[in-house]
């Protein structure tokens, strides 16, 4: 696979080897290779229908789903630029992304657009099910070059509002590449979607991966993991990724699902995002039949650093990941100075998959750059001797639900505009499943009060997506104050922590 292959490209190539062969399982249904060159035909008439040219930008809400794929091969055939978002996504989120986008097609799910997203000028909306009933147009595929921004995937990243991650056909390719090689997945042979597959990486390592290779993607409708799980084992998936909440999900269904039996064809499932312990993993070899892959990496530069198969199991075990083939690690301190080996300080990375840039934020990429071009993660770890990275904290004060990343700024602006809030501070706090959750901290206003239904509905009511909403409410008589006054949030992090939920 070259890699400036863009999609359609790479889809086309396959389609011609075996039309008839699998590509994609939702659930029961089941499409071929033909089936998805039909609907992305049509999905090639309804944009070029839309005025959709090359360099142009297409949105779309996205969920893998085989209109889903169908509007990605359409978008890469006319040389477009495609940005996939995840359906769970709030309108608030939506709204800030249009418009920004510049986009001239907003493709959303169901019959009509999510109540209050705002239309865009001069640009087209359609639902993902008109795919089904557009004129097919069979034109072959726009090769804009290796340098084409062809992805912006869009991650909650480290201000709160999405950033959108572009980057192009090269480090879409040799991101899917490398993440093919930890298995060594062939045609043919299923891996396995765990989430909606939006976002940079999501779609890169399931639809762009699949399509352009030819191995069939296995999907459940909605994530339940006894579902996903009979799924993999029924189809034979030989990888997956997924982040280290799901997998402990699908542990926990395995007796009720598979019985005694195991995940025999699964060779191995990279798993990232997320602190991940080593009993973890551990319990996944022995419960799934599973080798465990531990990556390091992110949406700023895809599968950057991986544990490999070829390496020791006590080292799979402990470790974060090595660069991959042209990629490097640097550790650096508050200067921006390189650290010595072994020593803790900021991680940077650099690197074939590195984005091209940030959308809408000219200086967004520079502003992240060292001075000798690696981009300074937030993550604090340290490099071994051999080579490997160890993740050890975060220098950024995020917070790390499942791999989705919550910025408490965010979440304590928005509920201060609440009547009966009078401070707030949101912090995290551990959790067995999800590694952190969020609390929010308030002090009332005299003579008010806040309930926690009434804080849910609060947020969810200006926009903001599940994943955001604290999981739960602590309402205090008053917040512990610095000096200065600021709120000590160091002290009541410690105090969420050692409270009895």
């Amino acid at each position: 696979m070259k890699h400036n292959d863009n999609l359609a490209i790479g889809f086309e190539a396959q389609f011609k080897a075996d039309p008839n062969a699998l590509a994609l399982v939702i659930d029961d249904e089941r499409w071929t290779r033909r089936e998805v060159a039909d609907l992305a035909a049509r999905a090639t008439g309804l944009l070029t229908g839309a005025g959709i040219k090359p360099g142009d930008r297409v949105v779309a809400q996205y969920d893998t789903r085989v209109e889903d794929i169908a509007l990605a091969l359409a978008s890469a055939r006319l040389g477009a630029t495609f940005m996939p978002l995840p359906r769970r996504m709030g309108v608030r989120e939506i709204n800030y992304i249009l418009d920004r986008s510049d986009a001239r097609f907003f493709a959303h799910a169901g019959d009509k657009p999510p109540p209050g997203v705002k239309p865009l000028k001069g640009a087209k909306l359609a639902s993902t099910f008109s795919v089904f009933n557009a004129e097919p147009i069979d034109t072959f595929p726009v090769d804009m070059g290796p340098d084409h921004i062809s992805l912006i995937g869009f991650t909650s990243g480290s201000t709160g509002q999405p950033k959108g991650v572009m980057v192009t056909w090269s480090a879409v390719s040799w991101a899917a590449e490398h993440m093919r090689s930890f298995a060594d997945v062939q045609t043919g042979e299923a891996i396995l979607v765990t989430g909606a597959g939006a976002g940079a990486p999501g779609f890169t390592f399931f639809t762009y991966l699949g399509m352009s290779i030819g191995a069939p993607l296995v999907h459940a409708g909605r994530w339940d993991p006894s579902k996903v799980l009979a799924l993999a084992h029924e189809n034979k998936c030989v990888w997956t990724t997924m982040v280290p909440t799901m997998l402990q999900m699908l542990i926990d269904v395995r007796p009720q699902v598979l019985g005694d039996g195991r995940l025999e064809h699964m060779r191995a499932a990279t798993v990232a995002g997320a602190y991940m312990s080593e009993e973890l993993i551990q319990t996944a070899r022995d419960d799934l039949g599973v080798e465990i892959l531990r990556m390091y990496a992110m949406a700023e530069c895809m599968a950057h650093s991986s544990m490999l198969l070829t390496h020791s199991q006590e080292r799979r075990d402990s470790m974060d990941g090595s660069p991959g083939p042209g990629a490097e690690l640097g550790v650096f301190d508050d200067g921006g100075n390189q650290v010595p080996q072994g020593e803790i300080g900021e991680v940077g990375i650099r690197g074939p998959s590195l984005l091209s840039g940030y959308l809408a934020e000219a200086e967004g990429k520079s502003s992240l750059m060292s001075r000798d071009g690696f981009f300074r993660s937030g993550d604090l770890g340290k490099i071994t001797s051999e080579g490997f990275i160890k993740i050890v904290g975060r220098k950024k004060d995020m917070i790390n639900r499942g791999g989705y990343k919550i910025d408490p700024s965010e979440v304590e602006e928005a509920l201060k505009a609440h009547a009966a809030v009078g401070k707030v501070v949101v912090v995290g706090y551990p959790d067995k499943l999800f590694g952190e959750r969020a609390c929010a901290v308030v002090e009332p206003v005299a003579g008010e009060s806040l309930t926690f239904i009434e804080m849910v509905e609060f947020l969810r009511e200006v926009g903001f997506s599940r994943e955001k909403v604290p999981e739960r409410l602590e309402c205090w008589d008053a917040l512990p104050l610095s000096p200065d006054g600021k709120i000590l949030k160091g002290e009541v992090r410690a105090q969420v922590e050692s409270l009895k939920t």
